[in-house]
């Protein structure tokens, strides 16, 4: 018999044990690929929190975000829209943790609300980095509950083994591993597994 904190993950293909926080590419100010981008990460051991100005987010403080999406489904977030060379809001390229983990460390999932009901609610200034706007469910009004996003206050410290990262194909993967074999103790994190989201997902639709 489950106990009331176990979900059971192997019953619900719609829910996971895992959160993800995907990169993309910075070319337009560091000419820094996805990949450079999650290297950084590993190499420092944490994720910046963003801000108002990069990331959206409400209030004083930054905040790290993640998604808790099955990576099956990833695909439907990776589209062509999302995944725009010029202007991405995310690349198939990012880093895995647990909830357990996440949950531990001060993460949360966000509050969807309108604006006009985070000052009904009055929301305080230090607490509004939990909160996404959503106007409706019209699928023409600012919604994207469909990230089912999780957030920590300011960076988040990844564990030293986080349990996965993400790239975007196997070459990729077979070039991070060699890296990583060599060089891995110049990194702050060390990921337990590298896996190709063209794998995961049997392959994305921008790139077909």
């Amino acid at each position: 018999m489950l106990d009331s904190n176990d979900l059971p993950y192997y019953e619900r293909p719609d829910l996971t044990p895992y959160l993800v926080h995907l990169t993309k590419n910075t070319k337009a100010k560091d000419d820094c690929s996805a990949y450079d981008n999650l290297l950084s990460i590993l190499h420092r051991g944490t994720i910046w929190g963003s801000n108002k100005r990069r990331g959206f987010i409400k209030g004083p403080y930054p905040a790290a975000c993640f998604m808790d999406i099955p990576f099956s489904s990833l695909k439907y977030v990776l589209n062509d829209e999302n995944c725009d060379y010029d202007a991405p809001r995310y690349e198939p390229y990012g880093v895995v943790v647990t909830k357990k983990y996440a949950y531990e460390h001060g993460c949360r999932p966000v509050l969807y609300l309108s604006n006009d009901e985070m000052t009904t609610l009055r929301i305080p200034e230090s607490e509004k980095w939990r909160v996404v706007r959503m106007d409706g469910t019209d699928g023409k009004s600012i919604n994207w509950a469909h990230e089912r996003e999780w957030r920590c206050r300011g960076d988040f410290q990844l564990p030293i083994e986080p349990i996965a990262v993400l790239v975007e194909t196997p070459t990729i993967a077979k070039k991070l591993q060699k890296r990583l074999e060599i060089s891995g103790h110049r990194y702050k994190a060390n990921p337990k597994s590298i896996i190709p989201v063209t794998v995961i997902c049997q392959g994305l639709t921008y790139l077909a």
